[in-house]
């Protein structure tokens, strides 16, 4: 079983990507999505070159440009759209990727999707919404069929993610119990290379939370991974996937501006916040968060890169409070640990 990180493409989550262990980068399957919150040629170098830079050269990532096709070519002498000047940009790194395509595209974007898988001869990966559903297991053939040919792949050579988005409760997981079974069950007829459950419970804000305690927020993508899986005995096992720290849609603007820390132990996140903009305030963050008795309580391992940095700010081994790329590094870094322990030794999230 392998765990299949959906993260945004910002400097933060590059940041933990760049100094994960080689027991971790062994276990994950990465999903970067690019967010569009600049001009079109910046965000599509800027997260080249971010890529470029910090991506581990051995680890195979698969790279989401869907939110950036209705945004056009990115010119600047380019003639293509996003997908194709970063295949081209991160070849010349010698990174290899893997184009993520949903059946929903224009046909533009899928041909797109077959020149860069050609170029880069990892396949691809399918995202299937399982809240936005065709009416029949014969219509999502029908689709899936269309698309693959498109993009001129067998699926034998396609990795599917079945996303189930934000799940803020419970009851919304609840919900998408029998659409993932449907899907999974309808999954059986194809000889698909790798098989995800996605989904991501993280609020979109922390607001609710009181500030300068460690508060717990539950990951309901795991509940709903667990339930799916306890009724498909005998089945194939879905890999687990889900968003990292954050909220699945990208917000309009950047990390909340208040310093807040977010540590994974068990089925919950847990959060603490500052109440004021201070970045000094993340020191206070970090001490609080070490003394708590969720710290490192889940990991046998060697603490993460993520870990160590939070621990030294707790000990007063530095001063630098750090930003918000970094404090979004940071939990992402024991996140990636955390869970990638949890799938390879446990079988589960």
């Amino acid at each position: 079983m392998k765990y299949v990180p959906i993260l945004r493409g910002k400097a933060g989550e590059l940041l933990a990507l760049r100094n994960i262990s080689p027991e971790v980068q062994r276990a994950v399957r990465p999903v970067l999505e690019v967010v569009p919150d600049e001009e079109l040629p910046d965000t599509v170098q800027t997260f080249a070159s971010q890529v470029g830079e910090n991506l581990p050269r051995d680890l195979v990532v698969a790279i989401d440009c869907g939110r950036l096709w209705e945004n056009g070519t990115v010119g600047t002498g380019f003639p293509g759209h996003a997908m194709g000047w970063i295949s081209t940009y991160l070849a010349q790194w010698l990174h290899r990727i893997i184009p993520v395509f949903r059946t929903t595209e224009p046909s533009g974007s899928l041909e797109e999707i077959r020149q860069v898988q050609q170029a880069h001869g990892q396949g691809g990966c399918l995202r299937i919404d399982l809240r936005d559903l065709p009416d029949s297991p014969t219509a999502l053939t029908s689709v899936v069929r269309d698309a693959l040919d498109a993009v001129g792949l067998p699926p034998e050579q396609v990795d599917l993610v079945l996303d189930t988005g934000f799940l803020p409760s419970p009851q919304a997981a609840a919900r998408l119990v029998g659409p993932a079974l449907g899907v999974l069950d309808w999954t059986r007829a194809m000889p698909w290379r790798h098989l995800a459950l996605a989904g991501g419970g993280f609020p979109a804000s922390l607001r609710h939370l009181p500030p300068h305690l460690v508060a717990p927020v539950h990951r309901h993508e795991a509940d709903l991974w667990h339930r799916v899986v306890r009724r498909r005995t005998g089945h194939r096992i879905p890999d687990f996937g889900d968003y990292g720290i954050t909220h699945p849609v990208p917000p309009n603007r950047g990390w909340p501006g208040q310093p807040n820390l977010r540590y994974t132990a068990g089925n919950d996140w847990y959060v603490v916040r500052a109440a004021t903009r201070t970045r000094t305030d993340a020191l206070r963050l970090c001490r609080q968060l070490t003394g708590s008795r969720h710290w490192n309580s889940r990991l046998d391992t060697e603490p993460p890169w993520g870990d160590a940095q939070i621990h030294q700010r707790a000990t007063g081994a530095t001063s630098r409070p750090g930003g918000p790329r970094d404090w979004r590094a940071w939990g992402t870094s024991h996140h990636l640990a955390a869970v990638t322990q949890s799938v390879t030794r446990a079988g589960e999230p």
